[in-house]
């Protein structure tokens, strides 16, 4: 295999994900699914396979991304998606496209936008006939959460129209929704517009998957090893399973044997982890989960921060109550436990945290070391 770091992931490359896909594949008749997990696990790849396979069984698959800024950004970029599967529709849909971009105010645009995508998508589930329409829809969440900044409910609106959608056309219409944010940033009733179709956790592959892969990528790069076998089980272990991480590892295994003309060996793979951590030109992107705190947080970023860093430092997990006594004795401004449990559920939500019995600890030890790393 050959090398795609951070980049998209050719669909016969992907590895390990055969219980997932089939699992979505089979949500499809049922209304869909909701793809739950942290960044760079893999979510968008699965959801290629997916598409590809639900194409194969005969669906209708639309697939977009909703990292937009407006509704209308977001309708004209179905638009043309319908456009390129539907020739025929096309010049109906090039009309119905200039319309949104008509008149000078973005509430009237979004306002018409949502009209707009409410018409398209029974057109579209009309024009599938007997054919299921599968809507693939990333980052559902970002656009949803955009929304509901510039207008409050719009958000919420959004996902309860992909909701009525669904449940109006049981077994013709399918949305597989993903996305890095989780609802619960969009609002508080956000989560319950998903609660009619499962949750399909997205997480690490098996470690001999994740070895194989490892495997695949040394050789396809060409990448001499003292043994193979032995330099992919290292690398699978040191990514946790990650395949965003295995890209990276393999990547710089590369190039340190083109540095040094040292061939890798087991014991290398750790020392290429703490230079990611430690470089100042964070390739792994690391930096993302401490700088969007305030993005996740708002005004209690600082306060987050503080709490991550017990975590961080503790030797395994930690209860509640010995967290709250630490954060008293530091002057945090999370000094109620009630608060500190919300707080603890949302960063267990947003794959910080891992729950374990009554106690919590981080939820990775790659981004435990990095956390420390970055916050010195």
């Amino acid at each position: 295999m050959s090398l795609v770091v951070g980049g998209v992931v050719p669909v016969e490359d992907v590895v390990g994900r055969v219980r997932e896909s089939n699992e979505v594949l089979a949500s499809l008749p049922n209304s869909g699914a909701v793809l739950v997990g942290d960044r760079r696990h893999g979510k968008t790849s699965l959801a290629r396979l997916v598409q590809r396979m639900a194409a194969d069984s005969g669906a209708v698959v639309v697939s977009v991304s909703a990292e937009r800024e407006t509704y209308a950004e977001f309708v004209a970029a179905l638009i043309s998606e319908l456009a390129r599967l539907d020739p025929a529709w096309a010049q109906e849909l090039a009309r119905i496209r200039l319309t949104l971009t008509a008149g000078p105010v973005r509430l009237e645009r979004d306002s018409r936008a949502a009209a707009t995508l409410d018409d398209l998508l029974d057109r579209a589930v009309r024009r599938a006939g007997s054919r299921i329409l599968a809507l693939f829809i990333d980052e559902v969440s970002v656009l949803a959460r955009n929304l509901e900044r510039a207008s409050p409910g719009s958000g919420d609106t959004f996902l309860h129209l992909l909701r009525r959608v669904r449940q109006e056309n049981p077994g013709r219409v399918a949305t597989v929704l993903s996305g890095s944010i989780g609802f619960h940033h969009v609002s508080a009733d956000a989560p319950s517009t998903v609660n009619d179709i499962p949750k399909i956790a997205v997480g690490p592959i098996r470690s001999d998957h994740a070895t194989y892969l490892a495997e695949c990528l040394l050789l396809g790069s060409g990448v001499p090893t003292t043994d193979r076998h032995e330099v992919a089980a290292a690398i699978a272990a040191a990514a946790e399973n990650v395949p965003y991480y295995i890209q990276h590892l393999v990547a710089a295994a590369r190039k340190s044997w083109q540095d040094t003309q040292v061939a890798p060996y087991p014991e290398l793979i750790d020392l290429l982890v703490l230079d990611a951590i430690e470089s100042p030109y964070d390739p792994w992107d690391l930096r993302h989960y401490r700088d969007r705190l305030p993005h996740y947080y708002g005004a209690d970023a600082p306060a987050i921060a503080g709490l991550l860093d017990i975590y961080a430092h503790a030797a395994g997990q930690v209860g509640v109550d010995t967290v709250l006594m630490r954060l008293r004795s530091e002057g945090s401004p999370i000094g109620d436990r009630a608060q500190l449990v919300s707080f603890i559920e949302r960063l267990t939500l947003d794959h910080y945290l891992v729950r374990t019995g009554d106690t919590d600890g981080f939820a990775s030890p790659l981004l435990q070391r990095a956390w420390k790393a970055m916050r010195r």
